[in-house]
């Protein structure tokens, strides 16, 4: 949806706070984690982000009536301000990531599981923003993601749905192959 800039801009500032409190609370935490625990957590969230992405964006963005209409206004409208308002993704990764994961397993385990995901939706918030508003150079890896996202938004098929990595698109299937 189309978003004021204060609201835009809000997830480069509220992710690092939350990602910070996290760290901070589970090392004041009175439980005890295993570092090498909390970091293995926080690698499975990242891998859990990225498949998150790639169904939200080609199973809900793309296929679901409300969700694509919206969608179809950034495909359309690429540079505008468009994107999850901060309330939203807030509550979702806290109600479906870091409080059931603390009911199963844990603060200290949930704390690094969250702090995986958000730093997941933190990355693609950064590298979407970036793809639609900055020129990398051209011999950059991100002006290479620029050019895959670009085949996204501009090819008949639909592919190329994750956005920090392909690597489900590999899997399902859905990469575009390279413009000429």
């Amino acid at each position: 949806m189309q978003l004021r800039p204060v609201t835009y801009y809000s997830d480069f500032v509220v992710y690092p706070i939350t990602l910070a409190g996290l760290i901070l609370a589970v090392v004041l935490w009175q439980g005890h984690i295993n570092p090498l625990v909390w970091i293995a957590a926080f690698g499975v969230g990242l891998c859990v982000w990225t498949f998150a992405e790639y169904w939200i964006h080609r199973g809900i963005l793309h296929n679901v009536v409300y969700f694509r209409d919206l969608h179809e206004t950034h495909h359309a409208a690429p540079t505008a301000l468009i994107g999850t308002p901060i309330w939203l993704s807030f509550f979702v990764i806290a109600a479906v990531v870091f409080w059931p994961s603390w009911h199963l397993f844990g603060f200290g385990v949930a704390s690094g599981f969250t702090a995986g995901v958000t730093t997941g939706y933190l990355s693609y918030s950064f590298v979407h923003h970036v793809l639609h508003h900055w020129h990398p150079p051209h011999d950059s890896y991100l002006y290479k993601v620029k050019r895959r996202h670009a085949l996204h938004h501009h090819s008949a098929d639909e592919g190329n749905f994750g956005v920090t990595t392909l690597f489900w698109d590999h899997v399902f299937g859905t990469t575009l192959p390279k413009a000429r």
